[in-house]
């Protein structure tokens, strides 16, 4: 444990005292989670090899896979927050949508496997009916329903939970995570009904198979999803309509409309710049306009928590600066 608690205090050393809080609430929050889902994953595989349930079996892996998730989620959380590094200019966000990538693949990965072998389960169970399966209110029937429910119980809580560090830290990495576990609620929900089937089909519970498949959709489009957003977060790109609309009616509060050339916006991750082009009267000193660009700068950095950096440009209002506008839109 020194190792870690070593550790824990570098990290503290390298934050701002700013990002410190959510880093901490969010590291806190995946421990527990990547706690809960390990013991629960390994559990529902076991149990579901003695019950030879593949609902019950994959509905384990998919925990156990999330626990991979839920640890990449919360390291990429780690280091987006840690302070830029010389080397890499724009600090390690960058590794936060990596991350999110990497973890798609695992996501599509489990998905494949899942949906393999429930269709082999398939095959199976409609050509001669397994009769190896526990029968209905045994006990490690019983045991695989209390499972599911503590799973669909601790899901809920833990979906909460995380949501509530993810908009905190600002993480789109942890905001994935959060839906993961609604997700992992349903496929308990899916091994669950795939349980009751052996009290209506003792010998050919075709329910077991059957449910696994919405299982394996699920993974599948959380997968998609953060594949998604990854992606669009490792290219730059201009920040959305509303975004843009929040940041003009900050500027607003400042300056007149006719002030404002230009503004321009990327995302980097999980933070956004703004380069801002503004007209001012030509007999503006220096201090003047510094003035004016610190006061908007403060105005901006107060209304956004995920702002990273303005550049304020002011231009002298006058003839050539204004047509400028149109080359540079």
């Amino acid at each position: 444990m020194s190792h870690n608690h070593h550790h824990h205090h570098h990290l503290s050393v390298t934050l701002d005292d700013k990002d410190k809080e959510p880093v901490k609430i969010a590291t806190i929050i995946g421990a527990i989670s990547i706690a809960l889902n390990l013991i629960l994953g390994l559990t529902k595989i076991i149990v579901g090899r003695i019950v030879d349930s593949s609902a019950v079996f994959s509905d384990g892996v998919h925990g156990t896979g999330d626990v991979l998730t839920t640890i990449i989620a919360t390291i990429s959380v780690w280091i987006a927050a840690r302070k830029k590094n010389e080397k890499y200019n724009y600090g390690y966000e960058r590794y936060a949508s990596i991350a999110c990538l990497v973890l798609s693949v695992i996501l599509f990965i489990t998905a494949g496997e899942i949906l393999i072998e429930s269709t082999e389960g398939l095959i199976e169970s409609i050509r001669e009916g397994s009769m190896t399966q526990e029968p209905a209110f045994s006990t490690m029937w019983w045991i695989s329903i209390g499972l599911a429910v503590t799973s669909i119980l601790l899901k809920a809580i833990m979906f909460f939970i995380t949501m509530y560090g993810a908009k905190k830290a600002k993480s789109n990495a942890m905001k994935a995570d959060a839906w993961h576990q609604v997700i992992d609620a349903f496929s308990s929900v899916a091994s669950l009904i795939a349980l009751f089937g052996y009290i209506w089909l003792p010998t050919n519970n075709m329910l077991d198979p059957i449910f696994t498949y919405p299982i394996a959709i699920m993974v599948i489009m959380v997968g998609y999803e953060t594949f998604h957003t990854a992606l669009r977060e490792l290219s730059d790109h201009a920040i959305d309509k509303e975004k843009l609309e929040e940041v003009k009616e900050v500027l607003l509060t400042i300056l007149k409309p006719e002030q404002i050339k230009l503004i321009h916006s990327r995302i980097f991750s999980e933070k956004f710049y703004l380069d801002l082009y503004l007209l001012m009267e030509k007999g503006l000193s220096l201090e003047e306009s510094d003035a004016i660009s610190d006061q908007i700068k403060e105005a901006l950095f107060a209304r956004f928590d995920d702002l990273k950096d303005v550049y304020v440009i002011i231009e002298p209002d006058d003839e050539r600066h204004r047509t400028q506008i149109e080359a540079s839109r």
